[in-house]
């Protein structure tokens, strides 16, 4: 979902809110590469049974996954706790 109240409700307000942050910021970026130039994403591909996929920073331990689809598509494949795993 994208509304706040959704996303606050799926992973409380404070992920939330820069959940709803990087979907705009995605949607008002023309190409993929545009997203490096962004530091605060702090934006990094994946490695292992994750290879092809990114991950943005949210707060703390958490971050967005998405997959590139074409250069100016991405997929919300995931929002995760990495220090959970």
């Amino acid at each position: 979902g994208s509304s706040l109240v959704e996303a606050s409700r799926l992973f409380g307000v404070a992920i939330g809110r820069k959940y709803i942050q990087r979907l705009a910021v995605l949607r008002a970026t023309d190409k993929f590469s545009q997203l490096y130039g962004h530091r605060a994403l702090r934006l990094h591909s994946l490695k292992g049974k994750r290879a092809g996929q990114c991950a943005m920073t949210l707060t703390g331990n958490y971050r967005l996954i998405i997959e590139k689809i074409k250069d100016d598509k991405v997929r919300i494949m995931d929002v995760e706790d990495y220090h959970g795993d």
